[in-house]
């Protein structure tokens, strides 16, 4: 039997710490949706902006994942939009930020070319809760002046949305969802910056929905009766389940349920993707 047919597929996470964290959150979330059909790559740099990115990237091993990335997930502008005046240490040029994006989504394209990619841009920024945080964090040090701002990022979010409509890709548009979600977006954070649990609940929500709007031969669909994501009743169109379901086990000679794992792990259509020996 091919090892090479019995690979699970990938979904790979790329950002900063936005991404990082998001096993406690939406990135967890998406793991539990996809169980048993594919593994969740989290390549998420805390602190990091596109220009390190890339360069972690390159000497990381990012762009050597072996198997099969079906889907890719870029998420960066949080610290690229920090003010130069005031955190010259994150800031990234928006021109430049958008060139970043462009050489990251280009390098994606070369290395797993059967990936689907979507973009995402940066959140808000809360103001008052940057304010205590900053409070909290540096106490009389702390210099009342902002080095994030919620105009900042949505330039940043913009760009972002450029970048994707020229490179012909779909964008998820956090900065605009989360403010119109609510009269407080506030509550998508705890320090006006990294996402609160409700925070990370509505970037699943809406990660979900852009799988299903952009890419639905890769959503998954419950089973209508227990409403899990993978039991016998659910379905992925691109991204079988791995292995039988016990209810479609004969135990009398259950041998004969594993006879054709290999075809079924291999979607029709797919493809090698580039190795390190390519």
């Amino acid at each position: 039997m091919s090892t090479t047919a019995l690979e699970r597929p990938k979904l790979l996470l790329l950002g900063d710490s936005l991404t990082q964290t998001s096993f406690e959150g939406w990135g967890g979330g998406l793991a539990h949706i996809y169980q048993r059909r594919a593994d969740v790559l989290n390549r998420g740099m805390s602190g990091y902006n596109t220009r390190w990115f890339i360069e972690y990237a390159k000497h990381g091993g990012v762009w050597y994942e072996p198997g099969k990335i079906a889907l890719t997930t870029i998420f960066f502008g949080a610290n690229d939009a920090s003010l130069a005046e005031h955190n010259p240490h994150h800031h990234v040029p928006l021109e430049e930020y958008k060139a970043n994006l462009k050489t990251i989504v280009s390098t994606t394209q070369e290395y797993f070319p059967e990936s689907q990619i979507l973009l995402i841009t940066p959140p808000p920024v809360h103001h008052e809760q940057r304010f205590v945080f900053q409070k909290e964090r540096y106490g009389d040090q702390a210099t009342g002046v902002l080095e994030r701002t919620l105009e900042s990022a949505g330039q940043y979010a913009e760009a972002c949305k450029t970048v994707a409509e020229e490179v012909e890709l779909p964008v998820l548009d956090l900065y605009t969802i989360m403010q119109e979600a609510v009269d407080d977006f506030g509550k998508f954070f705890y320090d006006g910056l990294h996402f609160s649990k409700a925070g990370h609940d509505i970037v699943l929500e809406h990660l979900l929905k852009a799988i299903e709007t952009n890419f639905p031969a890769l959503a998954v669909t419950p089973d209508p009766i227990t409403g899990q994501p993978n039991n016998s009743g659910s379905k992925c169109e691109r991204i079988p389940s791995s292995g039988p379901y016990h209810d479609h086990i004969d135990h009398t000679k259950h041998q004969d349920a594993f006879q054709d794992m290999s075809s079924e792990m291999v979607p029709p259509g797919a493809k090698r993707q580039k190795t390190e020996d390519d």
